[in-house]
């Protein structure tokens, strides 16, 4: 049962594992850029367990191991190690997956900030529905921003050949945040993010240390 709770900090290891030796065979062949990327891609993947301890959250694992998995396709897989030019389809497909990612995250920040937040209603279904899909949207706006500038920086081609590429990009964009709220308008419950207060982590500690017998 414990292996299955911490399953995502597991894979987030498994995955930077991963990358360490690339970031080696990098650094022999002066593939800086590469470097840079490999570097922010754990960086990327840090970012949900610094929130949880930070702010004493428990993200959903289904959330998260498709977070991890995404970045470790697109930041190190395509970006860094040129996937993105060896597989036409990768973009396409990473824009179409990070619509529905989106979509979660932002229903999940629904979720979170609405105390009262229940999918009882078609009306309160409707604008969960609605919030992750403006957010998706919105998200991918951001993402089209960040590979624009990972472009002008370093003179890479992420964006394709100009704007018939973003638009596809951003129709892929809405597919996966249609899906996501269409799911959200049948009234599929979603794992939401909760709030663990100290003292049952506290609590948790001295359970699994008496288990162990520390």
């Amino acid at each position: 049962m414990k292996y299955r709770l911490n399953f995502s900090l597991w894979l987030f290891i498994i995955l930077s594992l991963s990358i360490v030796p690339i970031i080696g065979v990098h650094l022999l062949t002066s593939r800086f850029f590469a470097v840079f990327m490999s570097l922010l891609a754990i960086f990327f993947m840090t970012i949900p367990f610094y929130l949880e301890k930070t702010f004493h959250l428990k993200f959903p694992q289904g959330f998260l191991i498709i977070l991890l998995l995404f970045l470790y396709a697109s930041v190190f897989l395509g970006t860094a190690n040129d996937f993105y030019a060896y597989f036409w389809w990768w973009d396409k497909m990473l824009h179409g997956f990070s619509g529905f990612i989106f979509a979660y995250m932002g229903y999940l920040i629904h979720h979170y900030l609405d105390p009262n937040f229940s999918l009882n209603s078609l009306s309160r279904k409707v604008l969960a529905a609605l919030f992750a899909f403006s957010f998706a949207l919105a998200a991918g706006g951001v993402w089209e921003i960040y590979e624009y500038t990972i472009d002008s920086f370093f003179g890479t081609q992420y964006q394709g050949v100009g704007i018939h590429d973003t638009m596809q990009d951003i129709i892929m964009d809405t597919l996966g945040a249609v899906a996501f709220s269409i799911l959200v308008l049948k009234g599929d419950p979603f794992p939401a993010i909760k709030k663990v207060s100290k003292k049952y982590k506290k609590h948790s500690l001295k359970t699994v240390e008496k288990n162990t017998g520390k």
